[in-house]
């Protein structure tokens, strides 16, 4: 495909996984119903129905940030690369995560905010903020951007493996081996190793593949391959089996890339580009309006329901606002912020 449309289809992509996230963020059964339960039919749906269908948003997130990132890829970018992701990736997530960290430690201290945090006094530490600031321990959600700052670390490592064609399937079942002997790596997540180094092998490989143009054939291999990654995820719900999920979200994030037709996707608009901004801000728009509305409606359903449904357009809508009033008076620090994008 032309490559406008390419960096066209990875800007919808990534802004659907985005949506997403908030959207999985956005189950509110646990504020306007805490007296039922798990049981209850709402909780259900919000929790393990809609979550099993949202769980490939940071599968998508980790393969998009592979490829992009062994595209073109040689030795010789390398420097260039890990520079860019220094200031895309790095340096916004330890900002970030220094911002959640002291933003809790004074939400601590103030008895109006104590019970919005859900924090006692913190008691400031050197290991607390440390652990705080390059492990976010009080940023959660950022969990997979440590693991792609740890796979991009690795790049070299990666690259000598990959960068030949048969080395590169040879290291790929190897991982699978690992993945189904149920091998645990310290640090990184074994599933992030795998969608992570099989974007990269198709980036350095397959990139006629990857990147053709949207075909009936091309759509119907995709339908087939989310079919099947369908098929082997029940066995993760019904017998717990870890492999069966970590290849649904391979296949999956494979699948729907082949079946989305690039000539259907529309014009990429300005709050589009604002995914890392979005990302780092959203959990606190989000718990904010679902507590306020719980405090304001309890036991509502229609509410509820309301909130849970309309969460992704209202979190985006804030989100973006408070984005173009940071780009306006300091963009300087938006730049920052939002990794120089």
């Amino acid at each position: 495909m032309p490559e406008a449309k390419f960096h066209q289809k990875i800007a919808w992509f990534n802004f659907i996984c985005c949506l997403m996230v908030i959207w999985t963020h956005s189950g509110n059964a646990d504020l306007f119903f805490p007296e039922l339960g798990q049981d209850a039919p709402w909780w259900h749906f919000q929790y393990p129905v809609m979550q099993e269908i949202l769980r490939v948003d940071i599968p998508c997130f980790i393969m998009l940030s592979a490829y992009l990132f062994y595209r073109n890829f040689t030795m010789k970018r390398l420097g260039e690369k890990l520079n860019k992701r220094l200031h895309s990736l790095l340096v916004p997530y330890l900002l970030w995560n220094t911002i959640y960290y002291v933003a809790y430690v004074a939400a601590s201290r103030i008895p109006g905010l104590k019970t919005i945090a859900n924090r006692t006094d913190l008691v400031i530490t050197t290991s607390g903020a440390w652990q705080a600031i390059t492990k976010y321990t009080f940023n959660p959600v950022f969990w997979f951007m440590y693991q792609i700052i740890l796979l991009v670390l690795l790049a070299p490592v990666l690259y000598l493996f990959l960068k030949n064609i048969w080395t590169g399937a040879a290291f790929l079942l190897v991982l699978l081996v690992a993945l189904f002997k149920g091998v645990a790596l310290p640090e990184l997540n074994l599933d992030a190793l795998i969608y992570y180094s099989f974007a990269a092998y198709a980036a350095l490989h397959g990139r006629k593949w990857a990147e053709a143009v949207w075909s009936w054939k091309r759509a119907a291999l995709g339908v087939c391959l989310l079919a099947v990654g369908i098929v082997l995820s029940r066995s993760y719900y019904t017998h717990y089996f870890v492999p069966g999920i970590v290849l649904y979200q391979l296949l999956a994030v494979i699948g729907i890339w082949m079946m989305v037709n690039e000539r259907w996707l529309g014009e990429v608009r300005p709050f589009m580009t604002c995914t890392f901004f979005i990302y780092a801000t959203h959990f606190v728009v989000v718990r904010f309006l679902n507590k306020a509305a719980a405090l304001l409606f309890p036991g509502s359903q229609l509410v509820s329901m309301f909130m849970y449904v309309c969460m992704p357009l209202l979190a985006v809508t804030l989100c973006y606002q408070a984005a173009r009033v940071l780009r306006r008076y300091r963009p300087d620090i938006w730049k920052t912020l939002n990794g120089g994008r």
